[in-house]
């Protein structure tokens, strides 16, 4: 007994030693950070570390990192806990190198928490987390078996219109994820109007700054909105798709088929459709019917077509998403679409003179026939635990062709141009894009430098066939005007090779734990070589020099920059920078070797402000400069006559822009009450405005040309309230906008400013009885004016003020657990605008039955525009150019659909 202890005691004290050796040189330094699925740091996660020896305990700051040291064992385990979120294990070998590990950003998902026969029904439904703003799905009514879609509709300040567009928080929506990974290429579309809503755990809308920003934590540009959907962790795994056809009166017709395909990670997706009623690509059958019209952000009330023209539609499209290796993951997609579109339509085009205005009166009909192939990828790689790599190729081609006829009446005082206009028009357009991101974490905590290396390639070839005929007469006299009759016919043959380039490099170096500065350096160039030639067709055909053009454009922009941001707590932040731009802008004429030359250097201040006043609201205010380049057609040194009553003449003494900008936003949630208001004010300051010079040198002709002036300014602001009323039933929207925009041109040389104002406020009540009825009634004011400050002095011709009011009424019945109806109707209030009988009435109602196991089939039988008065109308403001355009949409029509939506999960092993 007494040798077997010594013998144990002998072992003990040899593995002690042995231990203790090995400790003396492989004490480690582990540290990393803890992200939710957004991609915002964690603070608060308690994070444990687990050795053969001992265990240690840290919790992570605000920036969500945490640190362990004097580290001796050669494994180790992390156990992330936090409340609300998943427990998260995850073992580690021994093979890292040197004293520092620096581990990969760690994602902790929500947590899902399911108690045998017990329901918590009570959820916060919105959560602000900096940039983010989740919406937790368990707090809304979905009905079962709905798309994602037509869940982004019951989130308060989130908006669908009928095209699909995602309104979220005053912005549109540019891309969606899907745990933190893009959808099919980011596609919006393919996203809502696929993804089942009871799939989904929570919908984040993320103010994204970019990779780059992404990388370096610092963020100085303007953000795209993007919508991150977190998955239940038992709808990771799962087989689902779902088809759809349908036939109707006037030749209507739908069919659509999408399979995809979740295995924890990895993904794959196929998806098509072919219709002609307008049903926007990618938007495989919903449920709500083939061709639904859904809710729009002009149009709140549901079912109206938004969209001009009749559109024939045939799409097909591959997604693929996994994990190659613990290192390397890959996305991305291929689609192919094919897109015939007829318009009909009349326009009225109003250009203010001083003392006279020149009114074009259009009735045409345009057809085009798009074909377009894309592949986009992405790929990323954790070389090691201090070197990120991602690379994102991405390649298209397409070919459009076109055929344009329109017959104009234009007239300026007594005298009226009569004119015929017929085009024909080839373009095939070739596209390569890459898009490359280096990142090094170096060991102390912090310090960063970030490369981003961009390129594009893309040539258009086009070639048009131009007919134009007009003549003008003396409406008082009768008589022809001298020269007044015009007669064009030409053959334009253009090609353009665009090369434009980006490379920026940003070293970031921490000076405390609450501060840190970048040094950066971006270099810009854009390069345009252009070769045009016109061919006279009148009689012999001839070549026309004078009008023909051989011209290289180069525009080059160098920025050296030092930002510095402190991030004293969560409440408060702020950001300083200064940098130095030197800009040169150069145009070559190739064949008679002329050269212009233009060098700027502008001195660019940025600072950005947030304060987190409390748990529920945030203020910010920040400054960002950017500049604008010229577009080609602005500066390229030619006469283009393609249309004869509007002739275009290019300026190559062109400057770019400088855009000053000042943004501040108040947002605020009441938790527990379901209550979201924000507000934004953004105003815009530009220097070297690029504007038009506009001349009438006889008759109605008009000659356009550019040139660089001060004075432009806007603002423009929105604010956005949503609360529960009684009860999470009773739902009320508010929203708003109000645009001041000081238009500067020139009108015969003289400067001109155009003041225009547009006011617009909304008002949407939403009662939901579930099972039982779904109703919504909205409202809608716009008031656009405009003055000019030419024609003071000249009454009521100042201007000019338009209004629109639209009212409308939405409902959803359930007669029974397979039985519903719908409707939508709506009316819209016209006044000012260039058209009689511009006030539409529109009406859709549809019935529907689900059966077979789990509903999953639906049947649908729906009429459209059944008032047969569908059409739409539209005015923009540009300098001193009114436009009113109406143009035709999908009329009325029946169509009974089926639409069969399929499920599986995964056979579990063992």
């Amino acid at each position: 007994m007494p040798s077997i202890t010594i013998h144990r005691l002998f072992i003990l004290a040899l593995l002690f030693v042995s231990l203790q050796a090995f400790a003396q040189h492989q004490r480690k330094e582990i540290s990393g950070v803890v992200i939710d699925t957004a991609g915002m740091p964690l603070s608060g996660v308690n994070v444990r570390l687990t050795t053969i020896l001992d265990t240690a305990l840290v919790i992570t700051d605000v920036k969500g990192a945490y640190r362990f040291t004097n580290i001796i064992a050669p494994e180790f385990r992390l156990t992330f806990s936090m409340i609300g979120y998943k427990i998260l294990d995850k073992s580690y070998p021994s093979d890292f190198p040197g004293p520092v590990v620096q581990l990969l950003p760690t994602v902790l998902p929500p947590q899902q928490t399911l108690l045998k026969e017990i329901v918590i029904n009570r959820v916060q439904p919105i959560v602000i987390k900096e940039d983010t703003v989740q919406y937790n799905m368990d707090a809304f009514n979905v009905r079962q078996n709905s798309l994602l879609e037509e869940a982004l509709k019951l989130l308060p300040n989130v908006q669908v219109r009928r095209d699909g567009t995602v309104i979220a928080h005053g912005k549109q929506i540019s891309r969606v994820q899907v745990d933190s990974k893009n959808f099919f290429g980011g596609e919006v579309l393919t996203a809502t109007r696929n993804l089942p809503a009871d799939f989904i755990q929570s919908v984040q809308v993320i103010d994204y700054y970019g990779d780059m920003a992404n990388s370096t934590g610092i963020k100085d540009s303007e953000p795209e909105k993007i919508l991150n959907i977190v998955l239940k962790e038992d709808k990771k795994r799962i087989l689902f798709g779902q088809v759809t056809g349908g036939g109707g009166t006037v030749d209507r017709y739908i069919g659509s088929l999408g399979i995809n395909n979740f295995n924890d990670g990895q993904e794959f997706s196929v998806l098509g459709s072919l219709n002609n009623t307008n049903t926007s690509l990618f938007s495989y059958g919903a449920p709500t019917g083939a061709g639904v019209r859904e809710r729009g952000n002009s149009d709140l009330t549901g079912m109206m077509d938004s969209e001009d023209g009749v559109n024939t539609t045939n799409s097909v499209g591959l997604s693929y998403s996994d994990d190659l290796s613990d290192k390397v993951s890959v996305y991305g997609k291929y689609t192919f679409t094919n897109r015939k579109n007829r318009t009909l339509g009349n326009s009225v085009l109003q250009s203010v003179y001083d003392s006279y205005t020149i009114i074009n009166q259009e009735n045409k009909e345009i057809n085009t026939d798009n074909i377009n192939h894309l592949m986009a990828w992405d790929i990323e790689a954790q070389l090691d635990a201090h070197n990120y790599l991602k690379i994102s190729p991405n390649i298209s081609y397409s070919r459009a062709g076109s055929a344009h006829l329109s017959e104009d009446t234009i007239k300026r005082k007594n005298i009226v141009s009569e004119r015929i206009y017929e085009a024909e028009e080839n373009v095939v357009t070739p596209n390569f894009d890459m898009d490359v991101l280096y990142s090094r974490n170096f060991q102390k905590p912090g310090r960063k430098f970030v490369l981003n290396m961009q390129g594009r390639y893309s040539q258009r070839d086009k070639i048009e066939n131009i007919d134009d005929f007009s003549e003008s007469t003396n409406v008082i006299t009768g008589d022809p005007v001298l020269d007044g009759a015009y007669r064009l016919s030409q053959k334009v043959e253009s090609d353009n090779q665009n090369r434009v380039g980006r490379v920026k490099a940003s070293y970031v170096e921490p000076i405390d734990n609450t501060s840190l500065l970048e040094v950066s350096y971006e270099y810009n160039y854009t390069a345009i070589d252009s070769y045009r030639s016109v061919w006279d067709q009148l009689g012999k055909q001839s070549f026309v020099d004078s009008l023909s053009l051989d011209y290289a454009y180069f525009f080059e922009s160098n920025r050296v920059g030092l930002v510095y941001q402190m991030e004293q707590s969560k409440r408060f932040r702020y950001t300083l920078g200064f940098a130095v731009q030197p800009l040169l802008l150069q145009g070559q004429t190739v064949d008679i070797d002329t050269i212009t030359r233009h060098r700027n250097v502008n001195l660019i201040p940025s600072a950005g402000f947030r304060f987190r006043i409390n748990d529920e609201s945030e203020w910010s205010i920040e400054y960002l400069g950017t500049n604008n380049q010229p577009n080609f057609s602005q500066i390229q040194p030619i006469r283009d006559l393609t249309n004869s009553q509007n002739i275009i003449i290019g300026n190559a003494e062109l400057k770019a822009e400088f855009v000053n900008r000042i943004t501040t936003r108040f947002r605020q949630t009441k938790l527990g009450k379901n209550r979201f208001f924000e507000a934004q004010l953004a105003l815009n300051q530009v220097q070297n405005k690029i504007v038009t010079n506009r001349t009438n040198p006889s008759s109605t002709v008009q000659e356009t040309s550019f040139r660089n002036t001060s004075g432009y300014f806007d603002a423009r602001g929105y604010y956005m309230y949503s609360t529960a009323v009684f009860n999470d039933n009773f739902q009320l929207n508010l929203n708003g906008t109000t645009d001041y925009v000081n238009n500067v041109s020139y009108i015969d040389d003289v400067k001109n400013f155009g003041r225009n104002f547009i006011y617009s406020q909304a008002v949407q009540m939403r009662f939901m009885m579930e099972d039982v009825i779904e109703t919504e009634l909205n409202t809608s004011y716009t008031f656009n004016r405009t003055r000019y400050s030419l024609r003071q002095g000249y009454g009521s011709i100042n201007g000019n003020d338009a209004n629109s009011f639209l009212v409308g009424l939405a409902g959803k019945g359930y007669l029974s657990d397979n039985w519903a109806f719908g409707f939508d109707l709506s009316h819209r209030f016209n006044s000012g605008y260039s058209f009689v009988n511009a006030n539409p009435t529109l009406l859709n109602a549809y019935i529907e039955c689900t059966f077979l196991n789990n509903n999953m089939a639906l049947l649908r039988l729906q009429g459209f525009d059944l008032f047969n008065q569908n059409t739409g109308i539209t005015r923009e403001v540009l300098g001193t150019d009114i436009l009113d355009v109406r143009n035709n949409r999908l009329a009325r029509y029946f169509m009974l659909s089926l639409n069969i939506r399929l499920q599986r999960y995964p056979k579990k092993s063992g």
